[in-house]
């Protein structure tokens, strides 16, 4: 059960206390930042995405002209055969410089959104110390 001297100290105890001020204004304007970014970094997935999509395609598209190609101009097995290697290897080459070019790109926009939400985080620090109003 308290007695009179503990509810004296405790009041005393909290009397110098004070809530700061916050500045709701500062708050919100960290918040829409900090929107933002997430919405860049969305976009420029997506933007990958697609880039990858199409390259993907075109890559595709590319190897069934090819083999349209190859049996367009014989009626041949065995010239079909023969041909078929070259193409087979020629897709090859080109299906690694295709996952050569994504690879490029998912480091490029990984690099872009590391240093974009980096700068967003010291800037978000730098922020939530002034929001305390003084």
């Amino acid at each position: 059960m308290p007695t009179q001297n503990n509810t004296q100290d405790q009041k005393s105890a909290f009397s110098n206390f004070k809530m700061p001020q916050l500045d709701m204004e500062a708050i919100t304007d960290s918040y829409k930042k900090n929107l933002e970014i997430l919405g860049l970094m969305s976009k420029m997935s997506v933007e990958v995405c697609n880039g990858i999509v199409k390259l993907q395609a075109a890559f595709l598209k590319q190897m069934t002209m090819d083999m349209g190609t190859i049996f367009s101009k014989t009626s041949k097995p065995s010239e079909v055969f023969s041909q078929l290697s070259d193409i087979t290897k020629d897709a090859m080459t080109k299906a690694f410089n295709n996952s050569k070019q994504i690879s490029e790109m998912l480091v490029s926009s990984n690099s872009e959104l590391t240093q974009a939400l980096t700068k967003r985080m010291k800037e978000s620090m730098e922020e939530a110390k002034n929001m305390i109003k003084k």
